[in-house]
This record gives C-alpha cells, structure tokens and sequence, in this order.
C-alpha cells in the first residue's frame, strides 16, 4: 500500500470514527424492565425456567401501565381526563380480545415451549401500551 492509499485511509477513519461514537452514545437506554429480563434470561437456562423470566417480565409491564395510567390521570387537564379513559378503555377491551385469540392459536400447541411464545406475544401488547403511556407522560412534563 502506497503512503496516498495509506493516507486516504487514516483520513477516512479519521472523518468517520466521530460519527460512530457519536451514533452510539444516541442509543436510547434500556428500560429497567428489559434489564431485568436480559438478566434473568442470562442466569436461567430451559424452557421453564426462562417462561418464568418472560413471565415476571409480562407483570412488570402490567404493572407499569397501571402506575404510569394513574399517573397521566392526575397529570392531565380536567378536559382531556375522559378522553384518556375512553382510551384506556378501549386499549383493555383490545388487550383482553388479542389474549383470548393468543390462547385460541398457542393454547393447543404441542410442548412447552410454546408457553414462552404465548407469553412474549401477551406481554408484546402490554408493553407497547406501558412504553406509550410513559412518552404521553413525558410529553406532558
């Protein structure tokens, strides 16, 4: 390699290495939650033992839309408190319809690991509703 080719090289890493750091610092944190799963999954090994973890995973997640849901309801105006019912209502009459059809498709499944696949695909749903929650909660501080 010539000392042009040599160069060009060092001052293509030189422009692009800033660039990736920089990328990787813009990572978003992981919610304690899924540190708390990630950390489960890590130390337990089979197939129950890890339902466990996405099962304990799945109750946090409930939990946090409950608290954070109470939360919004005392940090929004008078005006939009109906409206954030009417919306919760309908996110749990959807939740409690997409449980019932996940049953139906895993609930006769041969083996155990298809116990995990129904509780990822539950705790999918209420994580999503948790996560949004918390960014509606955080528009309004």
């Amino acid at each position: 390699m010539n000392s042009l080719t040599s160069s060009i090289i060092y001052f293509v890493l030189l422009c692009v290495l800033p660039v990736i750091v920089a990328a990787q610092d813009d990572k978003p944190d992981i919610h304690p939650i899924e540190s708390a799963q990630a950390k489960c999954l890590k130390t337990h090994h089979g197939t129950m033992p890890r339902a466990k973890c996405y099962s304990d995973a799945a109750l946090a997640w409930e939990k946090d839309v409950t608290k954070t849901y109470a939360t919004l309801l005392q940090t929004v105006k008078a005006d939009d408190k109906t409206s954030l019912e009417a919306s919760q209502t309908a996110w749990e009459k959807y939740r409690d319809a997409e449980f019932g059809f996940i049953a139906h498709i895993y609930g006769f499944k041969k083996g155990t690991g298809y116990i995990s696949v129904r509780i990822i695909k539950r705790m999918s749903i209420v994580r999503s509703r948790a996560l949004e929650l918390e960014d509606w909660l955080e528009d309004l501080k």
